[in-house]
């Protein structure tokens, strides 16, 4: 089935949630509870995405000596993050996310992040179901 849309830059990004790399690990936690999400992009002081943080690494860092209103993102968080720029298909992104066994997927135009896309994302905009922009 070919999609509605084209490209992920074209559909609403179910996940606007982000955090800079100095918030503190407890900041996140919340802001993760408050969501229902389970992680979002990190990002630098001009936008660019730097990592991944998620509730995986909140429960490692909970399991060490440290508060979380004293852990810096930057410390916990996944250095190693792929991005879809706006251009990538759905295709592309489906088969990123398949790939590499990811829910959720930072969207970026050039580096500076625009939001976060997930798998039901994708179903919505295959089908061309509430993808307002």
């Amino acid at each position: 089935m070919r999609p509605k849309y084209q490209t992920v830059g074209e559909i609403k990004k179910g996940n606007t949630l982000f955090t800079r790399e100095g918030s503190s690990a407890f900041d996140v936690s919340s802001l993760l509870l408050d969501s229902h999400e389970s992680g979002m992009p990190v990002v630098s002081e001009d936008d660019r995405v730097v990592g991944f943080i998620s509730e995986q690494d909140i429960l490692m860092a909970l399991r060490g000596t440290r508060r979380l209103e004293e852990i810096a993102v930057r410390e916990i968080m996944n250095p190693v993050v792929v991005v879809a720029e706006e251009d990538a298909t759905l295709e592309e992104a489906s088969q990123a996310m398949e790939d590499l066994h990811i829910h959720r997927l930072p969207v970026v135009r050039g580096e500076r992040l625009i939001g976060t896309i997930t798998r039901n994302d994708l179903i919505r905009a295959w089908l061309g179901m509430n993808v307002e922009v």
